[in-house]
This record gives structure tokens, C-alpha cells and sequence, in this order.
């Protein structure tokens, strides 16, 4: 899974991303905007695992992870171009983390604007909403010069359908996320990755002395739909540097018991609406990522293709009942292990091994 970290210039994204990682990136404030998105994998912290991995003893154990893209600030001028490279490869992302600016800094206000969150959060949406837009337009012109010369497929005809409704959403001033299109007409326009179309986590990026402060600012972005935490992005940074023992102690003294990288996966899953399932066996454990109202047969297909392929059944049981019983020998006593088809839908916690033929 790629999640982008996006925000205004020196709104703190690369102390969170280094945070995140554990990399290492310049932040002076006085730098100048990067070029390229810097690019790190943080691992899911998942108990589950743990404790599969000590009752099986693989010879691997892989967690889930995801892929975060620390991009330039984006949006901050009007020359900016949403068909650059750099657009193109954010709007390729499953999910945006927006940072937003609430620490205090005179020369920052100076060179930007000032510090509040709320109106750089309209900011963003306007100018999604606007990108999309012009994407919109540009396309279906195109739709209609190609009527013009006679090419006129229901393809196409489906796509303007849906394209239109997206206009006269964004004419609204409406994202497309909140927009429910009809299956057909969802597939129809699924390749522009529209802006406003995609799940959107928000984090006030905000001092340690002002980390306790932020409830009513929280409150009016929850209000308007969205996820939103605040975080104290340089606490955060320094943190992670930090023994093991000697975190928890600064983290309690701030009100918290989970790192950045727990919380932060934490909310991306409950953002992506994400479930794990798991795989075990002497040779591995493993977690695998999945949509909640994935069916069996889709989850397969998330191991191997050709597990999808010749799908028979899937042999099930549930983590919880693995930790109680203590082995699959007295699962099957207990009559705990299933058989299940095509369209069971995995849920939680499930351990699955595909039975199939190809």
C-alpha cells in the first residue's frame, strides 16, 4: 500500500516522514523545496504475528507494511501544473496524509502564511477540486471531437456519463469522495485518479507545548468529514531515536502509549477500511492486507494468482482460537477449522491455506 505525505512547503512533512522511518533527511526550515518524494517502508506492528510466529516458529516471518511518499509541498502556487510528473505520481497514491501547519513560526508566516490549519485545509480542497476539474473538462472536450468524427461507443458513452456527474459535483464544490457513482461508471473513470476522490487523513503538525491544545481545531476538521489527529511531528522525530524504554517514559509523559508507526498504520488501515489475514506454516508466517468485504477466492488471489485460478476451497480458522487451543490438531476436535467457498468473506484475524488445482 503507497500513501502519500502531502501539505504546504515546511509544514513539517519530512520530521514526520523521518519520524516514520527512521531516515534522516534534512529539515532546516531555510532548505529549499525538494525535488523528488523521499520514499521509506514502515513496517506493521501486528501482536498477532508475534505470536503466531512463536507458536509455529517459521523459518520467516513477514509482517504487513506500507510504502510512504514524502512529497514537496504541493498546491502553494498558482503556476502550479497538476499534470507534472510529480501530480501525476502523488494521485497515484491509495490514500494522502495532509500535514498541516498548527506550530507557531514568525519567519514561516512571513514566507507562507500563518498557521492555521482550517484554512489551509479549505485551501487544499479548493484547489483538488479544481485540478480535478480542469481534468474533467480537458477530457470530455476530447469525448466530443471524438463524437465529431464519428466515434461514439458505449465506452465512451458510459465515461461521459460518469464524467459528467463528477462536473456537476466539483461544480458544486463537492469532492468526488463523496460522490457514489454506479459500479459501471466507477470502472469507467477508475484510471484518472482524480484529487478529491481519494480517502484523506489529517495531521496537525503542532509543538509539544501545544500538543493538548488542539481539541477545538480537531473537532471543526472531523466536522467537515474527515480523520484528523494531532501530532507533534519534531517530539515525534526525536523520539524515535530514543531507546525503547526511555520512549515510553516521553511518550506517557505526553499522554500516549503507541509510537508514530503504530498509530499512524493504525489510522491508514481504519482510513483504507483494511483487515489482515494470515498465512502460517513451519516455513512461514505471514500477514497479508485485504479490503474488509473481501471474499475468499480474491484473498487467494492475493497470495498467488494461480491460487485464485483453480480456487476449491479454503481451509479456515480463527486466530483467537489457534491462541486458546494451542494447535490445529485440537482445533479440528474442537470443531473450530472450516471449509469454506468462493464467496465466504474473510474477515479479520482469519487464518487461511488455499486448497487449489490448476
Amino acid at each position: 500500500m503507497k500513501i502519500a505525505l502531502i501539505g504546504p512547503p515546511k509544514s513539517g512533512k519530512t520530521t514526520i516522514f523521518n519520524a516514520l522511518t527512521g531516515a534522516d533527511y534534512e529539515v532546516d526550515k531555510y532548505l529549499p523545496a525538494a525535488s523528488e518524494a523521499n520514499i521509506g517502508f514502515v513496517q506493521v506492528t501486528d501482536e498477532r504475528i508475534t505470536r503466531l510466529s512463536e507458536l509455529y516458529k517459521p523459518k520467516k516471518t513477514i509482517y504487513a507494511n506500507i510504502e510512504f511518499h514524502d512529497f514537496p509541498g504541493i498546491f502553494a502556487r498558482e503556476s502550479d501544473n497538476p499534470e507534472t510528473a510529480i501530480y501525476t505520481e502523488i494521485k497515484g497514491s491509495e490514500a494522502f496524509v495532509l500535514i498541516l501547519r498548527a506550530f507557531k513560526d514568525e519567519e514561516l508566516d512571513q514566507l507562507y502564511s500563518a498557521a492555521d490549519p482550517l484554512k489551509m485545509l479549505s485551501h487544499f480542497e479548493d484547489e483538488m477540486i479544481l485540478a480535478d476539474m480542469l481534468v474533467v473538462e480537458k477530457r470530455l472536450e476530447r469525448i466530443l471531437h471524438g463524437y465529431q468524427r464519428g466515434i461514439k461507443t458505449p465506452a465512451l458513452q458510459l465515461e461521459e456519463k460518469a464524467l459528467n456527474l463528477i462536473l456537476e459535483q466539483l461544480q458544486a464544490n463537492k469532492s468526488i469522495r463523496d460522490l457514489e457513482l454506479g459500479p459501471e461508471e466507477a470502472k469507467a473513470v477508475r484510471g484518472f485518479q482524480f484529487f478529491s476522490a481519494k480517502p484523506i487523513l489529517v495531521l496537525l503538525n503542532t509543538s509539544e507545548s501545544e500538543f493538548k491544545k488542539q481539541e477545538e481545531t480537531l473537532s471543526a476538521i472531523r466536522q467537515r468529514g474527515f480523520m484528523a489527529e494531532v501530532i507533534a511531528g519534531k517530539f515525534e522525530q526525536e523520539l524515535s531515536s530514543l531507546s525503547e524504554e526511555d520512549a515510553e517514559l516521553f511518550l506517557a509523559d505526553m499522554g500516549m502509549t503507541l509510537s508514530i508507526n503504530d498509530r499512524l498504520t493504525m489510522l491508514c488501515y481504519e482510513l483504507l477500511g483494511l483487515i489482515s489475514f494470515f498465512t502460517v506454516g513451519s516455513d512461514e508466517v505471514r500477514a497479508w492486507t485485504i479490503s474488509k468485504g473481501t471474499n475468499a477466492v480474491d484473498a487467494a488471489g492475493k497470495i498467488h494468482s494461480d491460487l485464485a485460478r483453480g480456487f476449491i476451497r479454503a481451509e479456515c480458522f480463527g486466530y483467537e482460537a489457534i491462541m486458546e487451543y494451542g494447535s490445529e490438531k485440537h482445533l479440528r476436535e474442537k470443531g473450530l477449522f472450516r471449509l469454506e467457498g468462493k464467496e465466504y468473506i474473510v474477515k479479520d484475524g482469519d487464518i487461511l491455506n488455499i486448497r487449489f488445482s490448476v
